[in-house]
């Protein structure tokens, strides 16, 4: 049974929209009352889907990364000078503090609601969502069916690829007879990792392509939403308001 299965529909009419809500707000608030909201919206509605915790590898490449951006913030960041540790002659400022928490809170309520939503949608459910609400602007020469198509071949042929570099990367620890030593080895490991992965990853491509073109494939519009699973108005409404006050409360 999918993830999208197994959520009841009026649990998802409600925790979609404002998950999306809370993703937008996060990704444009620019202050920390907002920055709270988003993360506080996206906390509750994750919870009600319910998605899991991210994976280690997620959070071994935020984690770091993050504080990292904080400690720039907050030292790089010219302001009122606060009591603390002096790092290359620059002492912390106020202002540093603020942007490097308000950036924490951002990612923190971007990553909520991108694990709810993706224990809402699976991803060919995610790109339809997006290609239907993107549709309007088709009438402005965007071209929303190819960016569609391009997506959805993206998310199916992903898991693939990752499949793919894993085993290539074994083959080549095992014809190395050990694992690497030291920096130097690792790149070298991870170069003879990258450029086999890179060609099948292009001969993959080449044979859909030609696979698409002998079966006439042809771009499709998103189809319709269904009323039974469409989100219902007083959340869409709440949900527009989430992100309006982070877009428009930047001052």
């Amino acid at each position: 049974m999918t993830a999208v299965q197994a959520i009841a529909p009026a649990r998802e009419r409600a925790a979609v929209p404002l998950l999306v809500g809370a993703l937008v707000g996060s990704l444009c608030a620019g202050r920390l009352e907002s920055a709270i909201l988003c993360l506080a919206v996206a906390v509750v509605a994750a919870a009600c889907v319910p998605a899991r915790w991210p994976s280690r590898a997620w959070l071994v490449a935020l984690v770091p990364s993050t504080i990292v951006a904080w400690v720039l913030n907050l030292y790089l960041t010219p302001g009122d000078a606060l009591v603390g540790p002096r790092l290359l002659g620059r002492a912390p400022t106020a202002q540093g503090l603020r942007l490097g928490t308000l950036l924490i809170l951002r990612l923190a309520g971007a990553l909520a609601s991108l694990q709810g939503l993706r224990a809402a949608w699976n991803p060919q459910a995610a790109v339809d969502r997006a290609a239907r609400w993107l549709s309007p602007f088709e009438r402005l020469r965007v071209p929303v069916r190819e960016i569609r198509m391009m997506l959805s071949l993206a998310v199916r042929f992903a898991p693939l690829l990752e499949a793919e570099a894993r085993r290539i990367a074994a083959v080549q620890d095992l014809r190395a007879g050990r694992p690497p030593r030291g920096a130097r080895e690792w790149l070298t490991r991870r170069r003879a990792v990258a450029l086999p992965t890179l060609v099948g990853a292009l001969e993959r491509a080449e044979r859909v392509a030609l696979a698409l073109e002998a079966r006439h494939f042809r771009m499709r519009p998103a189809a319709p939403a269904s009323p039974v699973r469409g989100a219902s108005v007083g959340w869409t409404l709440a949900a527009v308001a989430v992100a309006g006050t982070a877009l428009l409360w930047r001052g």
